[in-house]
């Protein structure tokens, strides 16, 4: 007796795009639902670290970014990126930033819709094993679609498909050709959950958490910003000053005083170096000021300092009662 070969269903997430392979079993279905578990609202970061952290994710996922429009409290802000598929499409995505009082909210999408990115997929994968296609009859919502190839001396290669809005569902046989290819899962990816993944990871890169966790000290955190951050951060480069991203949370019970215009960084000479001040110089937001920290204050802002590379910094708080000054060391990784 021959064998008969059961059929297979592949349910993809609707939001088809990049850099998450799906994995495949014989008569197992591969559930992706789009749902709100990879919508992004951040509470901390600021409007210009949400900026930052989106164009890096849309980088590292393989996209070249073609445009970008820093948000701001009173703007929506854009990262819009594209790359080639392996089968020579265009793949074009868009990350959205606003940034509310209450949060920032940064939505990833694929720019072509789910069920036309599952019919060309479909196609290509079938044409990328030498097949001719001899049936095209597109999905769309609500109407079934099917790919039909057929090549001289095999069995024709198959792929229907249903796009019901929050899904495309692509069913083939167990024994088609086209499970044999990794190219045709690496294909079947879902660009927001990689995009999440990848916000999530550069988010500590942003935005590290200070070394202490302790509730009764002073946490400081410094990290000096790159050209091609700058770029991100500000809309501009820039070349005239090393901007430092400063961080001050006080988990005291005791009131400091931070002394902003005496926190210097050490250069690679070991030369102590102080920040530029802000007279005559156009910085693209003005400088960390000398200012009071209650006890659970957090003050973000940042220092500008002459062109140099840096090892680390060094800086004091003076204790407003005892008006006794405390100092601190920060290596810079």
């Amino acid at each position: 007796m021959g064998k008969v070969a059961g059929s297979c269903t592949l349910l993809v997430s609707a939001f088809i795009g990049s850099a998450v392979a799906l994995g495949w079993a014989d008569e197992e279905r591969l559930l992706a639902l789009p749902t709100d578990e990879w919508a992004i609202v951040e509470t901390t970061l600021t409007c210009e670290e949400a900026n930052r952290t989106a164009h890096r994710a849309v980088e590292r996922l393989g996209y070249q970014v073609t445009a970008f429009t820093p948000a701001t409290n009173e703007k929506l802000g854009e990262v819009k990126g594209s790359r080639t598929s392996l089968w020579g499409e265009t793949e074009p995505v868009s990350v959205k930033i606003t940034c509310k009082p209450d949060g920032i909210d940064v939505d990833a999408r694929p720019e072509i819709p789910p069920c036309e990115q599952a019919n060309r997929i479909s196609r290509l994968a079938i044409q990328n094993l030498g097949y001719e296609v001899t049936k095209y009859t597109p999905a769309a919502i609500g109407k079934p679609g099917i790919v039909r190839g057929e090549q001289p001396g095999q069995e024709p290669a198959v792929i229907t498909l249903f796009c019901d809005g929050r899904m495309v569902t692509m069913e083939t046989r167990t024994d088609s050709p086209l499970l044999k290819k990794k190219d045709f899962f690496l294909a079947l990816s879902d660009f927001r959950r990689g995009f999440y993944a990848m916000f999530k990871g550069q988010r500590s890169v942003v935005e590290p958490q200070p070394a202490s966790t302790s509730s009764d000290q002073l946490q400081v955190v410094m990290k000096p910003l790159t050209k091609a951050e700058t770029q991100i951060v500000f809309g501009a480069e820039v070349v005239q000053v090393v901007p430092v991203r400063v961080e001050v949370s006080n988990s005291t019970k005791h009131p400091y005083l931070l002394e902003a215009e005496k926190i210097v960084l050490v250069s690679i000479s070991g030369e102590r170096v102080k920040p530029v001040s802000d007279n005559g110089n156009a910085f693209p937001t003005p400088a960390l000021l000398n200012q009071p920290l209650a006890p659970g204050a957090n003050v973000k802002g940042y220092l500008y300092y002459p062109p140099g590379t840096y090892t680390g910094a060094r800086g004091s708080f003076v204790e407003e009662k005892s008006q006794e000054r405390q100092g601190f060391e920060l290596p810079f990784k």
